[in-house]
Order: structure tokens, then C-alpha cells, then sequence
């Protein structure tokens, strides 16, 4: 549900508030070799109308890429443009730096994994974390 007005306040002076559902833009989801979190991650960012970048572990790379080219293709056939999901191809850990600094581009991060990628992540960006 987007763009859905969640609730309305109106204030004694009489100004409206309102909170809605809205996208966030583009989500750069980092995480580690989990196939899943691919699909999952690829579908709940394009549910809530949000473009997705996916930088995956190097360990499950082939199986993220035709994870991505498969939903790429479907969105393509949906008449979306498959743009809305990228994976970032390039495997060396310091793309992982590169991508936190891309504030330009993306306008949250949200990372998953174990005790060393979120303290890092949280660390060296210069996009709001989730």
C-alpha cells in the first residue's frame, strides 16, 4: 500500500498532518551468501515501489545473478522496467566501501549479516542505514 494515508492529525490551529506510505527511492541491500535474501529482498523492494541495488556474498554470486536476471526478465515482460533491480557484479570486498558512498545514488542501506558487515556498514557510509 503506497501512498496510503496511514493516519491524519489535525492540530488546534487547524494544520493537518498526515502519515503516508511511501517509497524510499533506491535501497542498497548488502548482505552475505544467501541466495534467499536475493529474492526476498529483490521482491519486498519492488512491492513497496523502491528500486533495489544487491551486492550478495561472492560465495553464492552465480546463483544471485540468475536469481537477478530472472526477475529482470519478468519485470521486462511485465511491461516494469528491469532497471528497478541491480546487482552489483564486481566482487571485491572494497566495492562494499565504494557502494556506502554512493549517496548521489542511493538513499538508504540496509545491511544484513553477521557481527563484521553491519558495524562496518554503519561505519563507512554517508547514506542513512536501516
Amino acid at each position: 500500500y503506497i501512498h496510503v494515508v496511514i493516519e491524519t492529525i489535525t492540530r488546534p490551529n487547524g494544520l493537518v498532518i498526515e502519515k503516508r506510505a511511501v517509497p524510499f527511492g533506491v535501497i542498497g541491500i548488502i548482505f552475505e551468501a544467501r541466495p534467499n535474501v536475493t529474492i526476498d529482498a529483490g521482491v519486498l523492494c519492488l512491492k513497496t515501489a523502491n528500486a533495489t541495488i544487491l551486492r550478495g556474498g561472492k560465495e553464492a554470486f552465480h546463483t544471485n545473478q540468475i536469481i537477478v536476471s530472472i526477475m529482470r526478465n519478468t519485470l521486462e515482460t511485465l511491461g516494469i522496467t528491469p532497471d528497478a533491480i541491480q546487482l552489483v557484479e564486481v566482487l571485491d570486498r572494497e566495492m562494499v566501501g565504494v557502494l556506502l558512498q554512493q549517496r548521489e545514488y542511493i538513499d538508504v542501506v540496509i545491511p544484513r549479516g553477521g557481527a563484521a558487515l553491519i558495524p562496518r556498514v554503519v561505519n563507512d557510509r554517508s547514506i542513512p542505514v536501516i
